[in-house]
């Protein structure tokens, strides 16, 4: 059963063994929490209606790997040293951690902004496992995810097989988002 571990603030208070891990990042509000729950199949996670909430990097076991959440990234409404705070739990946790696999960019499925467009530049230079999930499905018609697929792919400069659309809120294709964790993973 997939749970909370720890939260961690600087790399000091990382976990010190050699399991697998992945991660989600994401611009605030984009769902990564909600996310992290229907992959569980349980709220370990918590969640808010306000931008901004998880603000260290969160650790939780999934048996056979471990899934952070990162601080989310382009909240405006912080102070500029909280700012530098959670950039820097980013940077050093995609810097420098060592159990990381691969890399799962959550994406607003209808607010694709030049944020994520930089964000997934950066991390497909630094990562061969980047992925795209373009999260709140529910929020489109699927006849628009369809005929823009090529679209998004093409703008986020991404592979098909890359990118994932689902939603965290009815659960949609949420199966195919934990097989292609667990191809990343074995």
């Amino acid at each position: 059963m997939p749970s909370f571990i720890k939260s961690c603030f600087s790399s000091n208070d990382w976990i010190t063994d050699d399991k697998k891990e992945i991660c989600f990042i994401g611009r605030s509000n984009v769902g990564k929490s909600s996310l992290i729950n229907a992959l569980a199949n349980a709220k370990i996670a918590k969640t808010s209606n306000t931008p901004g909430r998880t603000q260290l990097a969160n650790f939780y076991d999934f048996d056979k790997f471990r899934l952070i959440d990162l601080p989310g990234y382009g909240y405006a409404k912080v102070s500029k040293s909280k700012h530098f705070e959670l950039s820097k739990i980013i940077s050093e946790y995609i810097y420098l951690r060592k159990n990381l696999v691969a890399v799962f960019q959550i994406i607003d499925i209808s607010v694709i902004t030049d944020l994520d467009l930089q964000m997934s530049e950066l991390l497909s230079n630094r990562f061969n496992q980047h992925y795209i999930v373009l999260n709140k499905a529910d929020k489109e018609a699927k006849s628009y995810f369809d005929n823009n697929f090529a679209k998004i792919a093409a703008k986020l400069k991404k592979d098909k097989e890359n990118i994932v659309c689902v939603s965290a809120k009815n659960k949609t294709n949420i199966p195919n988002l934990k097989k292609l964790i667990g191809s990343v993973i074995l």
